[in-house]
C-alpha cells in the first residue's frame, strides 16, 4: 500500500455497528459462533442477527468464507505469547537470502488495515478471539490510540504513527474490530483499562430457549440461578451451547466432560461446593453422583 498520507477517506456515515466491539459472556454462550454472522452484517452494513435456521447459517458461512479468502475478514486468536510482531510488524528471517538476514514482515492487523485503507468504499473486519488473554499493551503498542473511533483515518481527528520500520501507518475507519471475551477468565472490571475504554461491550447471555429438550432446559435454568445466588456474579455461568441438540440421556456425558470441570474451576477445586451445586439441580430419581475419592466427581444414570 502507498503512504496513508496520500489517501483520503471520508468520515463514516453508517453507524449501524461500532468500529470496536467485544462479545463477552460465560463459557458456552456462542461468542465465537456469533462472530461469522456479526462480521457479515458489518460487511453488508446490515443489523446483526443470528441465523434463524441451519440452512441460513450455511449460507452465511459460505459468504463468510469467501470474504476470508479475499482478505476482507481475518480471524486471529490472542494468547499469552502473542506479540506486536505477529499483530503489527516485526523482523523475520529471510529464507530467500543465502546469508543470515532479516526482513520486515507485516502482521495480520497491518495487512488487513492496508487492504481496507486502499478500498475505502467497503467494510473490512478483523475478529480477535479471546482478546482478553493477550497483553494488550504489548500487542497493540502505539496503535492503541489509533483504533479510537474519532482517530481513525478519515475521521476529524485522524492520526498516524511511524512504525519501527519507518513506514507511516494509520487505521482506516472502514476496518472493524470484533473481539470475544470469556467472562469466566477475567471480568470486564479487571481487563486492560485501555481496552475497556475503546471498545463497546455486548453481552452474550445463556439462552435456554435454544434448548429443545425441556428437562435440559429446566436444568440449565436452575443451574444458572443457583450459580448466581451462590457466587453473586453473572460472569461465572454455564452457556446453552453445551445442551443444544442434546437430550436428557446425554446428561452424564455433558456434565462429566464439560459442566463438572467448569464447576471445579469456579469453586477453586472445592469438592464439597461442587457436590452441593450438582445435587441442587440433579434429578435424584434418574441420576446419581459418583464420589470414589480417587478422582473428580461424576454422574451416572440410575439403571432401573
Amino acid at each position: 500500500m502507498g503512504n496513508c498520507l496520500d489517501i483520503t477517506l471520508h468520515p463514516r456515515t453508517d453507524t449501524t455497528h461500532p468500529v470496536n466491539q467485544i462479545l463477552y459472556g460465560a463459557p458456552g454462550t456462542g461468542k465465537t459462533y456469533s462472530t461469522a454472522e456479526l462480521a457479515m452484517a458489518i460487511i453488508k452494513r446490515e443489523p446483526f442477527k443470528l441465523s434463524a435456521s441451519a440452512e441460513e447459517r450455511q449460507q452465511i458461512l459460505a459468504q463468510y468464507n469467501r470474504c476470508i479468502s479475499v482478505g476482507k475478514i481475518v480471524f486471529t486468536t490472542f494468547h499469552q505469547s502473542y506479540g506486536y510482531e505477529e499483530f503489527i510488524q516485526g523482523l523475520r528471517p529471510d529464507t530467500d537470502s543465502s546469508t543470515l538476514s532479516f526482513k520486515t514482515t507485516d502482521g495480520v492487523f497491518k495487512q488487513i488495515a492496508d487492504r481496507a485503507m486502499s478500498d475505502g468504499e467497503n467494510n473490512y473486519v478483523i475478529i480477535i478471539d479471546e482478546i482478553n488473554r493477550g497483553n494488550i499493551s504489548k500487542i497493540f503498542g502505539e496503535l492503541i490510540t489509533l483504533i479510537e473511533e474519532d482517530k481513525r483515518w478519515g475521521e476529524p481527528n485522524q492520526l498516524n504513527v511511524t512504525l519501527p520500520s519507518g513506514e507511516v501507518f494509520a487505521v482506516p475507519n472502514n476496518l472493524y474490530i470484533v473481539g470475544t471475551m470469556n467472562s469466566a477468565d477475567k471480568s470486564i472490571s479487571l481487563i486492560d483499562t485501555a481496552l475497556r475504554r475503546r471498545f463497546s461491550f455486548v453481552e452474550q447471555k445463556p439462552d435456554s430457549s435454544l434448548i429443545l429438550d425441556l428437562s435440559l432446559k429446566k436444568l440449565l435454568e436452575n443451574l444458572n440461578n443457583q450459580l448466581v445466588k451462590d457466587l453473586n456474579s453473572t460472569d461465572l455461568l454455564i452457556g446453552h451451547s453445551y445442551f443444544i441438540n442434546k437430550s436428557i440421556d446425554d446428561l452424564p456425558f455433558i456434565f462429566n466432560s464439560s459442566i463438572i470441570p467448569l464447576l471445579y474451576e469456579y469453586y477453586f477445586d472445592n469438592r464439597k461446593k461442587v457436590l452441593s451445586i450438582i445435587n441442587s439441580v440433579l434429578d435424584s430419581d434418574k441420576f446419581k453422583v459418583i464420589d470414589d475419592n480417587v478422582g473428580r466427581l461424576r454422574i451416572e444414570e440410575i439403571r432401573q
